[in-house]
């Protein structure tokens, strides 16, 4: 039989692939009454009704940047700050601030902008240290660590040019998710609205588990922290699933055979697969 994707929940969520609907990220947006429209490269660029927020979905970039999101005072004045995620970030991650960009605008679209300009503190507006987060004083700015040591917030705590950070050449936020080698990442620009910033450390470091369909292969991909629990499907999925099988069985038994067929699906009845132990 094929090696059929089969429905895991993937835990903790930010050890979970990218490998899921995008379209979940704009949804809030386009909800909310935000107008999308699309390059030939197949772009995506959603703007608020009052058309001083956007966000944008780039998969036909050629940088690791997937989406990003901005906000300034009017329509033609250029954007007061930036949010950035990379194309291995979870796209529930995403959005989870879409949702708080949508709920801003509908109950109060000022609230976009940092009135102040002023950058929020790390110490005292994140409280990172009081859930369990360590400072590691090796990294040249001020490195915050989870305590399971897999998202990494780095602080630039020096002054940066705000034409530099609208650009993308740097940032006052960045965020570092996963062992080496399965890294992503997260920005953020200094004028982010504090709530916004809330919004945005608690997507990127909520633990709960997500759904993937994913095959036994898959499963080795997974970062070691990772755990895959096999949940039931839902309709479609199974429909997909019977189809699979069905159609592996139809085939002759030389097919069957073959050295180079993949292994058997696993069983739905598996325990919670650590990721180097699929069932």
């Amino acid at each position: 039989m094929p090696d059929v994707p089969r429905p895991y929940r993937i835990a903790p969520r930010y050890l979970a692939n990218a490998d899921a609907d995008d379209s979940e990220a704009l949804r809030p947006l386009l909800d909310a009454g935000w107008a999308r429209i699309q390059d030939e490269e197949g772009n995506t660029f959603v703007t608020a009704p009052d058309l001083r927020a956007r966000l944008a979905h780039l998969p036909g970039s050629d940088g690791r940047v997937l989406w990003k999101a901005g906000a300034g005072p009017d329509a033609f004045a250029p954007p007061e700050w930036l949010v950035t995620f990379d194309n291995q970030t979870p796209p529930e991650v995403v959005a989870n601030f879409t949702t708080a960009l949508a709920n801003v605008y509908a109950h109060d679209s000022d609230t976009y902008l940092n009135r102040d300009n002023r950058t929020v503190g790390a110490d005292r507006r994140l409280q990172l240290l009081t859930d369990g987060w360590s400072l590691d004083p090796a990294t040249p700015f001020l490195t915050y660590r989870s305590p399971d040591r897999l998202v990494r917030l780095h602080v630039r705590d020096t002054p940066l040019r705000h034409e530099a950070e609208m650009a993308g050449d740097t940032e006052r936020w960045l965020f570092e998710v996963g062992p080496p080698g399965q890294v992503w990442y997260a920005t953020a620009s200094s004028r982010l609205p504090e709530h916004l910033l809330q919004v945005l450390t608690t997507a990127v470091t909520d633990p709960s588990p997500v759904q993937r369909n994913m095959r036994r292969i898959d499963l080795d991909h997974l970062p070691p922290a990772a755990t895959a629990t096999p949940s039931a499907p839902n309709s479609l999925e199974a429909a997909r699933i019977r189809a699979a099988t069905t159609r592996s069985i139809s085939f002759p038994s030389s097919h069957r055979s073959s050295p180079d067929s993949p292994p058997a699906p696993i069983g739905a009845s598996a325990a919670t697969t650590p990721r180097r132990s699929p069932p």
